[in-house]
């Protein structure tokens, strides 16, 4: 069997989402769980993210990772989550990245959150239907 057959490459087109539409209901933060060492994998849940800056002229770039994890706390629905990353093109200075560590928050440094999206039919949390900028699908 070839290493290639389970690899799945990803249109750079299709990794860059429009930022519309986010907001602070339907953008998740990962809450990792008393004595996990790793912090950005379960064990833990997802919670409402705390803030988010202006999104006029953003956009989210995926960070080619889904984790399944509860909302609202441990005991919550379970769900999928696709982290994404919000950039602003235009800042050249930074490469388009925004925020610092611990901004907004310590669960979302540089503002790298999660979206809801269904996998295998299961969706948990408010969804948003991610729309890749050049077409194209997740």
């Amino acid at each position: 069997m070839s290493v290639l057959r389970s690899t799945r490459q990803i249109p750079l087109s299709t990794t860059y989402y429009n930022a519309a539409g986010v907001t602070t209901s339907n953008a998740y933060e990962f809450v990792s769980s008393a004595g996990n060492t790793v912090g950005n994998y379960p064990p833990g849940y997802v919670q409402a993210l705390t803030s988010l800056p202006s999104l006029t002229g953003k956009v989210l770039r995926d960070m080619g990772k889904t984790i399944s994890a509860p909302v609202g706390d441990l005991s919550g629905a379970v769900g999928f989550f696709r982290q994404v990353q919000l950039l602003a093109p235009s800042s050249s200075s930074t490469g388009g990245v925004l925020g610092d560590a611990n901004t907004p928050d310590s669960n979302a440094d540089f503002y790298t959150f999660y979206m809801a999206v269904p996998v295998g039919g299961i969706l948990a949390g408010t969804f948003l239907a991610l729309s890749p900028i050049a077409g194209g699908q997740m």
